[in-house]
């Protein structure tokens, strides 16, 4: 049974992660992610990073890396597919298997696009106090340790 204190205190929790969310993305993350002056969206960009970092994977274990559901991803990948950003492979051990990989066209897109939201960050960030940035650079540590923590179920 969970304690009245403990159980506040996740419900506090739980509040301030609704908080936290809309703060990183207005005050961190508004930098515009371009693809030949159209808008490529988040989507496509949270794949193409699983996809440089894990090298070819089959559609629904990058779906569950992103959180996109099945029948979102089919349509998704057609378009990164039909963009020039990835392209369907065949499985080497498996041919009931297609694993999707990132192309050289997307690997130039994820670096452009790291270049420069990576500077939007700094100039943001910049702002800060030298002690309010090893604040919230520790605090950062601190999150990513606790949640590589917890179950992923």
């Amino acid at each position: 049974m969970v304690k009245v204190m403990d159980e506040e205190r996740l419900n506090q929790t739980a509040e301030e992660m609704y908080l936290l969310f809309p703060l990183f993305k207005n005050k961190l993350f508004r930098h515009k992610k371009r693809l030949k002056q159209k808008s490529l969206p988040h989507s496509y960009f949270h794949v193409l990073k699983v996809l440089k970092s894990r090298g070819p994977l089959p559609m629904s274990e990058i779906g569950r890396r992103v959180c996109i559901s099945k029948s979102n991803m089919t349509s998704l990948i057609d378009r990164l597919v039909e963009n020039g950003l990835a392209e369907r492979m065949p499985d080497k051990n498996d041919r009931r298997v297609i694993n999707i990989a990132i192309t050289k066209k997307g690997n130039n897109i994820i670096k452009e696009w790291h270049v420069h939201s990576s500077q939007d960050i700094k100039n943001r960030l910049s702002s800060l106090s030298d002690e309010d940035l090893e604040t919230f650079y520790e605090s950062i540590k601190n999150i990513r340790a606790i949640l590589n923590k917890m179950d992923d179920s």
